[in-house]
């Protein structure tokens, strides 16, 4: 796999060791430093401190190098889930956010591989509209988003002033799965981790579905991460729920669906292609998951499902571009790390 593929990666976690230093300098109400040093812990107000910072989402430089390695020439930086400050109050969410943006920034200033991702104040809809248009203005590809919110969830009508942002904006949003608080049935043996990510992503798709904001605003792109989690292999529930009335909404559920877009970080080639059977490869785009060590080779999972070189293409770069606006970098990361 020795070819310039000018992949695009757009499910990557960072962290800038400048945002850290300022946790660590109490700068942030609410934002309490547990521990520093290489791998930081950090905790937010009623809410489990975060597990320890891996040390290469602090360095965007390694970042940059897994990319290469992984034939990907450019890759969308994210906030990190643990990071999200849903459950600090108005003013502090926002100035968080903020932070935390402006710090993406910089950290991407320059390069043609790395481009920032934004974090929003979600819990706070107002303000998170408002901080999607700063992202906007600052050059950000889109967001990413929890699935748990305090006291909301993503079908909430008190969101439609994000979705209506993101849509106008044209910025799509990643969503992410995360757990303000982890049931006693997922702690231990890593189940967080290995189960516990599946279910919080077709929840909040199924709210999205019945809330029918991705047909009100058929501008709005929203992007699941991990292949949608369970939400693919449940759909027909979803549907028939839907069919016989309990799911409270008169909304096209089929068309709703249609409207949804996956990443590529289901671990198995196999996967990967009934997923795109089933929803199409023109929904898919290729994700990492990195700094973590979900997909050792996520190029390589695309390439191995057996899907034709086009619909490969649409996965690795064409759909990422066209839904981000995304414009192909002078050189590409495999290249110009020789």
């Amino acid at each position: 796999m020795g070819e310039c593929l000018r992949a695009v990666d757009v499910h990557v976690h960072s962290v800038p060791r400048t945002l850290v230093d300022r946790i660590a300098a109490g700068e942030f109400r609410g934002v309490r430093m547990v521990s520093d040093g290489e791998s930081p812990v950090v905790q937010f107000p009623g809410m489990a401190a975060s597990p320890p910072m891996p040390p290469s989402m602090l360095n965007p430089s390694a970042l940059a190098e897994a990319a290469a390695s992984q034939h990907v020439s450019l890759q969308l930086l994210g906030p990190w889930t643990d990071l999200f400050g849903y459950t600090l109050p108005e003013e502090a969410s926002a100035a968080w956010s903020r932070a935390y943006n402006e710090a993406l920034a910089e950290e991407c200033a320059g390069s043609p591989h790395q481009q920032p991702m934004a974090t929003i104040p979600l819990s706070h809809p107002e303000r998170a509209a408002a901080e999607l248009e700063f992202a906007h203005e600052q050059g950000f590809r889109g967001a990413m988003v929890g699935t748990d919110l305090p006291g909301l969830h993503l079908g909430s009508p008190e969101l439609e002033p994000v979705w209506a942002a993101a849509a106008n904006l044209k910025m799509p949003i990643l969503v992410h799965p995360t757990h303000l608080e982890l049931p006693a049935s997922l702690v231990g043996a890593g189940l967080k981790n290995a189960v516990g990510r599946a279910g919080p992503t077709a929840v909040a798709l199924t709210r999205l579905v019945y809330s029918g904001v991705l047909l009100r605003h058929p501008e709005l792109v929203v992007v699941a991460c991990h292949g949608g989690g369970a939400f693919v292999a449940v759909a027909p529930r979803v549907l028939r729920n839907h069919q016989l009335g309990w799911s409270g909404s008169d909304v096209d559920a089929v068309a709703s669906m249609r409207r949804l877009y996956f990443d590529s970080v289901v671990l198995d080639p196999g996967l990967l292609r009934y997923l795109v059977d089933s929803c199409g490869d023109e929904r898919f785009l290729l994700g990492s998951d990195l700094p973590f060590p979900w997909e050792p080779d996520p190029v390589g999972t695309v390439r191995r499902s057996g899907l034709t070189l086009d619909q490969q293409s649409s996965i690795l770069r064409a759909n990422a571009r066209r839904l981000y606006g995304l414009k192909e970098p002078a050189v590409c990361g495999t290249c110009a790390a020789g």
